[in-house]
């Protein structure tokens, strides 16, 4: 169990460098004389080339020992995140993204199935679920705390705090991880990507965090324009938010059913909390409700479809899960994009619409995929 709280640990470490840009972004742009926009570049950029590196990447290192792999990356992240916090120009900045992007897709390809491998008489689900409460805590501890040091010292020093913190769980990693020799030596990535079901589950991913994130990049200004919310109240939202992830990783790795069930019950939520956003009106109650909704479908999706991933391809967990990391930062960057356009040329009230239409279609590729569960034999 300690070493999969440390596993859990190492994953909050990775969340909160990740999006810790999104809540220093207006900080980070006038640090280093560029726009808001240019400094987005560091989030939506960094999606995408996770999305491009992160399955050659996994096949690449097959044959590395788990334990070096995942030591290696937490001590990746620590160093890029200490030498963010001294850079003077964006360039040198978004070389130091580009870098963490590529270990990016190789962290979150391995790590559930290090965790699987560190619990083998627990169920997948269960032992993923170990590794993405440190995601959900990240989003209801770690996104606040990082922010809040940027506020009280400075962007260089959340940078500099978030690297330390790395290279601290690094350190605890190298000693409590057992050695966790690679199960092939190499995985050939053309029959993979023949394979109908490896694609299945990057296209499933994707679209099922499309249905998410087009409506949630923007979810200051759905709560500001359409559910009224009054601007002070929009960090306590999002804190509740944060928490009620919590929950949902919880009883999603304790649920008693298969991953495509708990995908299937995490879709029909968001449609109700995207039905819930449009007739919220101007009752905060509604509002409250709304986003203990929210966060425990969202954070169910954060998990469910790597522990699907798995369950379709035992025998490649890594390789699976590496199509899914692809989906899922595929789905991030398509889904900012497409809920920015709507946002600019249609308005705010068309994200929620646009999300459930996407979160339908979700249901109907999960359909779709039934084909591909395993048969089991008795």
């Amino acid at each position: 169990m300690l070493r999969l709280a440390m596993l859990s640990i190492g994953s909050f470490i990775w969340l909160v460098t990740e999006v810790m840009p999104i809540g220093l972004l207006t900080d980070i742009a006038q640090g280093l004389g560029v726009s808001s926009g240019q400094a987005g570049l560091l989030v939506t950029g960094y999606a995408w080339l996770v999305a491009l590196t992160a399955i050659p990447l996994t096949a690449l290192t097959s044959g590395i020992d788990r334990r070096i792999m995942i030591a290696g990356l937490l001590a990746l992240a620590g160093v890029v995140d200490i030498l963010s916090a001294f850079v003077s120009n964006f360039t040198v900045m978004a070389l130091l993204r580009i870098t963490l992007a590529f270990g990016h897709g190789l962290f979150w390809s391995t790590v559930a199935g290090v965790a699987v491998r560190l619990a083998p008489h627990m169920p997948v689900a269960k032992a993923a679920a170990w590794v993405f409460t440190g995601v959900a805590m990240g989003f209801a501890i770690g996104v606040p705390l990082i922010s809040a040091i940027g506020q009280w010292f400075g962007w260089r020093m959340a940078f500099a705090f978030c690297g330390m913190a790395a290279l601290l769980v690094c350190a605890g990693l190298v000693v409590m991880l057992p050695s966790l020799p690679s199960q092939r030596r190499h995985f050939d990535l053309r029959p993979l990507l023949k394979e109908p079901k490896f694609l299945y589950i990057a296209g499933l991913t994707m679209v099922l965090v499309m249905a998410h994130f087009t409506a949630y990049t923007y979810v200051v200004p759905l709560l500001l324009e359409v559910t009224h919310s009054p601007q002070t109240l929009i960090p306590s939202l999002l804190l509740v938010y944060g928490i009620a992830g919590i929950a949902g990783n919880w009883l999603s790795g304790r649920a008693p059913w298969e991953a495509s069930r708990v995908i299937m019950i995490a879709v029909w939520g968001l449609l109700a909390t995207y039905t819930l956003l449009l007739l919220c009106g101007h009752s905060t109650v509604m509002v409250w409700v709304n986003m203990v909704l929210w966060g425990m479908a969202a954070s169910a999706l954060n998990m469910a479809p790597q522990s699907y991933a798995m369950e379709l391809a035992p025998s490649e967990r890594e390789a699976a899960c590496s199509f899914s990391v692809t989906g899922f930062n595929a789905g991030v960057g398509a889904g900012a994009l497409l809920g920015g356009t709507a946002l600019s040329t249609i308005g705010v009230h068309s994200l929620p619409i646009m999300s459930s239409a996407l979160s339908f279609l979700a249901l109907v590729v999960l359909y779709w995929g039934k084909r591909f569960t395993p048969t089991k034999t008795a």
